[in-house]
């Protein structure tokens, strides 16, 4: 009968467990007709508030110029203390994103918390916050978020995560 030395053995496996591991770690190339990777886009809040008083729908908005972006700061502002003059915009390198629940009860809160190119899309994650059940108020609020982000002609698709705002 033979024996085996159990240094040889061991060392034998540990050398096959070895190559088995390292065969799964190459870098796989994509296929030339596969989608292009997500990208993350850089974005910065212009405003993030509960409005009090202001009642108004769900909004969901992009601003490509300047045009637009006064049109829009000026229906949006009224009744409110907010400036007369919209905050500033290179709107050759930038574009606006807004994002406002209707109005609600009560403390609540609305967050772009990041838009990704996907494709030729943009995919803006959302989160709405609405009031706790046991929330009691004076008066009513509409939540709103402005980023400012890089221009792009891509569609928004709006992927909402449903929160809560405690009291």
């Amino acid at each position: 009968m033979r024996t085996f030395d159990l240094t040889l053995l061991a060392g034998m496996l540990a050398g096959i467990f070895a190559t088995v591991a390292c065969a799964g770690g190459g870098a796989t190339v994509p296929p030339p007709d596969a989608p292009a990777p997500s990208q993350p886009l850089a974005i910065e809040t212009i405003l993030q508030q509960s409005l009090p008083g202001q009642t108004g729908d769900t909004l969901r908005q992009v601003v490509r110029d300047q045009t637009a972006w006064a049109e829009f700061w000026s229906a949006f502002r009224e009744g409110s203390s907010l400036s007369a003059e919209p905050p500033a915009v290179d709107f050759t390198k930038d574009m606006v994103m807004v994002a406002a629940m209707r109005t609600q009860s009560c403390v609540s809160r609305v967050t772009i918390r990041g838009v990704v190119q996907e494709g030729d899309g943009l995919v803006v994650d959302l989160l709405e916050a609405p009031p706790a059940p046991n929330c009691v108020c004076i008066t009513s609020e509409r939540p709103i978020h402005i980023v400012r982000l890089p221009k792009s002609d891509a569609a928004p698709r709006f992927v909402v995560e449903r929160g809560q705002t405690p009291c």
